[in-house]
């Protein structure tokens, strides 16, 4: 059989094209995104700033039932472990280290201090260590007794490069200035704490010995180092993972829907083959080994075709991804065989299913029935068809329900989407029974609209319910879940903008192109003539608490209800946040059962547990975080005390006051002032997961189910030579014939298009109702039309072109010609 099906497949190469076109594309995506994964498991942080450490002790910076959580502030320990560090049998040195972003000379770094140089790579190798409060050693090449502005956790001010210490290895991850040690501790702003202790080992070190020793602390050896020197690279590794799993593993199964979709339908376009070889003897078996190794040929011809591009493809991602400050500048793609053997491997199994269910009604039909059977279209929905879609909506059912009683945004739109991909399954299962419906319900209108071709392609699509349910399905799932994705995000993003525009009525806000602004900054704006009143935010999280199992994202808010923010309160007051005060968002209240005056238990940022009293309720809280914390409460458990944005209230023209407020930069190098509603676009900007990566996957999952679509009609239409030809001796004119095929297109068209409507409509209006209260998802009308528009414009060129060409042959020779 495997002669016969590599005769076959050479002979019958123009058949394959379709199928070989989809497992192409299907490698493709699956090579680009199982590239991704891989590389995202297989990277770890590099150790090199700590590279001369032998342990660094650090605080638990994973939480949770099993440790499964990652904090998003640094956890740091106390400055007294250092002492008992120091005293352990084998331990040379205990050395704390503190790390605190800055500009110096315009240049971002980070300070350190003098002592920690002992721990990393770098070598004084010209000048001196500093001494003084205004004195650097510069971790780069710099001009010894060069005077630089230094700004770091106060007022820009200048500092004198005392010495240049350069690295014995190449260190990639951040610049590091070192300054004295008390002012690199004074400036860190959490004084008694330290980032990480840096031990140096002597004989008998036993590593052992000193975990006894750290007590709660977490020692790190070997390569474990490089995550106490950027906990960041590791929060982002963590963040990363499950996202490029959920959208790699949904684009894997799109793309093996449409390969298991394309090769059924190659497979019930060969039935009256099948049953040809049926009638001379051929067996069950045989038939299903000669399709199976059909299939395996064609599936590992597509697949390895497909893998070249995907490495092209998933090099462009990780491009991407790297360019818009998703994963770290110096990111290397690190993946192997694993992703190919993957994608190859994957699409020879979904062939192999989709041939082996599709070839079994013509297998194992007796062979005296076989060519009268595969002439017959089979009943509406066989069993398979009807076990496949009643699973299907039953596992969408629940999640449908959840998506429609949360209040929770993000859990609304995680059930929303799989909800949504559920659904595209069962209307595949049920593609027949819709398209019955669909001709039974518009054939009395088509047949008095169009009495010949309106009738012929109602007739056609009541009788051929198989052949029209593969042609809307890639329609189906294109509409549905590029809608879904797409408008999800944007109803997501629009909301968030709506609720920080209503929020920010004060008419300016300050930012800065460096690490942050000084709390300093927030008093000198509040002095500077024309301003009413002033307001900081400082973004943070909580840990694991209030009822999640998560980190929460949060704000600190200096300033109570100054600079014009209005974050909706609906019970209580800002004025009472400070102290131990905690202001929840209305959502996060529901889940943690407070209400105002309630004393809760939450965990910062850095895992220090604490309690807070509960003193104002908002509703606002998609723009400002599940709560809003006190200065007092947040201090020292930030990684730097440096503020987010000031929100500015004028009581003078804005322009004026502008003015004004831009000559802090003088003191705070990177300050700028904007309006409010340049700072709302800035901060839609800056959330790139969601502004470029989400709408990215949309256009490549749009693309790629368009050219499922495409090549699926393409497939259909092809091979409807014989049929035309027939209505033509029969009769029918070629322009009767083309008016039945427009009609056919527009069938097509609306059961797709509508279907995908109805499923999109069903993921979206839970989402918009949780998020917002309405019914009303935001689907911006130029991309709802880009998307209707390009579906069915590509779909009407792929039914219409065939079918034009098809006509141009005589029709007595259209109706010998091969299938």
């Amino acid at each position: 059989m495997l002669r016969l099906a590599v005769l076959s497949a050479r002979g019958r190469f123009g058949a394959f094209t379709g199928a070989l076109v989809a497992l192409f594309a299907a490698a493709v995506l699956s090579m680009a995104w199982g590239m991704q994964f891989e590389s995202i498991l297989r990277t770890h942080t590099p150790v090199e700033r700590y590279a001369g450490a032998t342990a660094v002790v650090t605080g638990q910076q994973k939480v949770g039932s099993g440790h499964g959580v990652l904090l998003d502030e640094p956890a740091r320990v106390s400055s007294a472990l250092t002492t008992r560090l120091a005293a352990v049998p084998g331990v040379r040195a205990a050395i704390g280290d503190v790390s605190v972003p800055a500009l110096l000379g315009g240049r971002a770094v980070v300070a350190h201090g003098w002592s920690s140089a002992a721990l990393t790579p770098y070598v004084l190798r010209a000048g001196r260590p500093p001494a003084g409060p205004n004195e650097v050693v510069t971790g780069y090449p710099a001009s010894l007794g060069a005077r630089l502005s230094l700004a770091a956790a106060g007022p820009a001010r200048t500092v004198t490069v005392v010495g240049v210490a350069l690295p014995r290895h190449p260190v990639t991850q951040q610049a590091v200035i070192f300054q004295a040690d008390a002012q690199a501790t004074r400036q860190a702003g959490h004084p008694g704490l330290l980032d990480a202790i840096g031990v140096l080992a002597g004989p008998g070190f036993d590593v052992s010995r000193l975990r006894a020793a750290a007590g709660g602390a977490q020692v790190l050896t070997g390569g474990a180092r490089g995550a106490a020197e950027y906990p960041e690279l590791d929060r982002t590794r963590t963040t990363l993972i499950p996202v490029t799993a959920a959208f790699g593993g949904l684009a894997m199964f799109i793309a093996m829907f449409v390969v298991a979709s394309t090769l059924g339908l190659s497979i019930q376009q060969r039935e009256r083959e099948i049953a040809l070889l049926r009638a001379v003897a051929a067996t069950p078996g045989q038939i299903r080994r000669m399709i199976a190794w059909e299939a395996a040929i064609v599936a590992l011809a597509g697949s390895a075709a497909g893998i070249w591009p995907g490495i092209v493809l998933g090099r462009a991602i990780a491009h991407g991804l790297m360019g818009h400050g998703i994963t770290p500048p110096n990111d290397v793609l690190n993946y192997d065989w694993l992703p190919a053997a993957a994608a190859i491997g994957g699409g020879v199994a979904t062939a192999l299913l989709a041939v082996l269910a599709a070839g079994r009604r013509a297998a194992r039909v007796p062979p005296t029935l076989a060519l009268t059977d595969a002439a017959a279209e089979p009943r509406l929905l066989g069993p398979g068809r009807i076990i496949g879609g009643l699973v299907t909506l039953v596992a969408a059912v629940p999640l449908f329900l959840v998506s429609t009683t949360t209040t929770d945004p993000q859990t609304a739109a995680a059930t929303s989407e799989i909800n949504a991909v559920f659904l595209v399954v069962a209307a595949a299962f049920f593609g027949p029974a819709v398209a019955y419906a669909v001709a039974r319900l518009l054939a009395p209108a088509l047949a008095a609209f169009s009495p010949v071709g309106g009738f012929l392609a109602a007739a056609n699509l009541g009788a051929a319910t198989r052949r029209f349910s593969s042609a809307s399905t890639p329609l189906v799932l294109s509409v549905a879940l590029s809608c879904t994705f797409y408008f999800g995000f944007t109803t997501i993003e629009h909301a968030t903008s709506q609720q920080e525009s209503t929020a920010l009525t004060g008419q300016l806000a300050i930012a800065s192109t460096g690490p942050g602004l000084p709390a300093n900054a927030l008093a000198d704006a509040r002095a500077t003539p024309g301003v009413r009143s002033a307001a900081a935010l400082t973004s943070t999280t909580l840990g694991p608490s209030l009822g999640a199992t998560d980190t929460l994202p949060v704000q600190v808010l200096t300033g109570r209800q100054g600079g014009g923010l209005d974050v909706g309160v609906i019970a209580g007051s800002l004025s009472a946040l400070h102290g131990d005060a905690i202001a929840l968002g209305r959502h996060r209240a529901d889940a943690a059962h407070a209400r105002v005056g309630d004393r809760v238990t939450i965990m910062l940022g850095d895992g220090t547990a604490t309690h807070a009293t509960v003193v104002a309720i908002y509703t606002r809280d998609l723009a400002f975080g599940d709560a809003l914390l006190s200065p007092e409460l947040a201090a020292g458990h930030l990684a730097t005390p440096l503020l987010n944005e000031i929100l500015i209230q004028t009581s003078q023209p804005a322009a004026v006051v502008a003015g004004r407020l831009q000559a802090l930069a003088q003191r705070y190098p990177g300050l700028h002032v904007s309006d409010s509603a340049s700072l709302v676009t800035a901060n839609a900007a800056n959330d790139e997961l969601d502004h470029w990566f989400g709408p990215f996957f949309v256009v490549m999952i749009f693309t790629f189910t368009s050219i499922a679509v495409a090549n699926t009609l393409i497939m259909i239409a092809l091979r409807r030579r014989r049929e035309l030809a027939l209505l033509r001796l029969t009769g029918a004119t070629a322009r009767q014939v083309r008016s039945m095929a427009r009609w056919e297109a527009i069938l097509i068209i609306t059961i797709g298009l509508g279907t995908g409507l109805a499923i999109a409509a069903t993921a979206l209006l839970p989402l918009s109702h949780a998020l917002t209260g309405s019914l009303r998802p935001y689907a911006p009308a130029g991309w709802l039309a880009a998307i209707l528009g390009v579906s069915a414009l590509l779909a009407l060129v792929a039914l219409s072109v065939p079918t034009r060409q098809a006509l141009r042959m005589r029709p007595v020779a259209a109706i010998g010609i091969r299938e």
